[in-house]
């Protein structure tokens, strides 16, 4: 009897001991797939959109820019553009917006493009912002759908810059994804990601999704980029947390636009976009 009950004793225990493990190992397994990293999740809740669905460009949203850049401080853009930017190079028909990228003579340029801005009509901070484009892959276009502070303290880039999306028609595979900030001594820096582009002549979609804690890019709703504030290289310089709007534009040439096929812009080249919408993340509903 004794005997009987001192194994089952044992008995109990180790399977006690068993059980204990297989917690311990668990809760193990369980931290650490949990990195602190981690922003919360919420529900993403629309707070403003286009969709273009008018016969022009609705001035309460979109301020349309003009020139080559020297009236806004930043002569040919800051980056050594080819176009002039005028009015009449953006319209809206069958609910899409048209930025058209054209050679011709105007106020000295050989080129006019289109660029317009949400600046003071609609800015946002943090969120889910996105839109579906179309673009030409002529040589020599650059287009992008980028963001910019609308209120910086500082100058850029300091201040920061986010580029959901730029396509250059010279380097037609891939799309590409960036922030530049500055670094300690105030020098201009960035980093970013470059993917494969179809370019299958067909509008997809731009996603951005911005936190306090981090930046993430998707491409029709695949993640292609993921930035943390918690980065080495930026984390003392995070320029992020402030108001910033949206831009589309398409310029011609520049220090990223490189050469420009002359020739294919004859014909005017576009890009096009179906809608840019905005969202909020809500964490009540959870």
């Amino acid at each position: 009897m004794g005997k009987s009950i001192i194994l089952k004793d044992y008995l109990n225990n180790k399977a006690l001991r068993l059980l204990a493990y297989i917690l311990i190992v668990q809760c193990a397994f369980w931290i650490g797939s949990c990195q602190q990293s981690d922003p919360p999740v919420g529900v993403y809740e629309l707070i403003w959109n286009d969709e273009f669905s008018g016969n022009d460009i609705d001035a309460q949203n979109w301020e349309i820019q003009i020139g080559d850049g020297s009236d806004y401080g930043i002569w040919r853009w800051g980056n050594n553009e080819s176009q002039y930017y005028r009015a009449e190079n953006i319209s809206v028909e069958d609910g899409k917006l048209s930025i058209k990228a054209i050679k011709e003579d105007h106020a000295g340029y050989a080129y006019t493009s289109g660029r317009l801005r949400t600046l003071d009509r609609k800015d946002f901070k943090y969120g889910k912002i996105e839109a579906r484009i179309k673009m030409s892959n002529a040589e020599g276009l650059w287009h992008a759908f980028w963001l910019l502070p609308s209120n910086p303290d500082q100058s850029w880039p300091i201040s920061g810059e986010i580029d959901i999306m730029e396509y250059v028609g010279n380097a037609p595979e891939e799309i590409i994804n960036t922030v530049h900030y500055a670094d300690q001594n105030n020098n201009h820096r960035y980093t970013g990601h470059t993917y494969e582009y179809p370019n299958d002549d067909a509008f997809h979609l731009y996603t951005l999704e911005w936190s306090p804690t981090q930046i993430s890019w998707f491409f029709d709703s695949e993640e292609t980029f993921v930035l943390y504030k918690s980065d080495i290289a930026i984390e003392d310089k995070w320029p992020f947390d402030d108001p910033f709007h949206i831009l589309l534009n398409t310029a011609v040439g520049g220090n990223l636009g490189g050469s420009i096929d002359a020739e294919q812009l004859n014909s005017a080249q576009y890009m096009e976009v179906e809608y840019v919408r905005v969202y909020e993340q809500n964490f009540n509903n959870n």
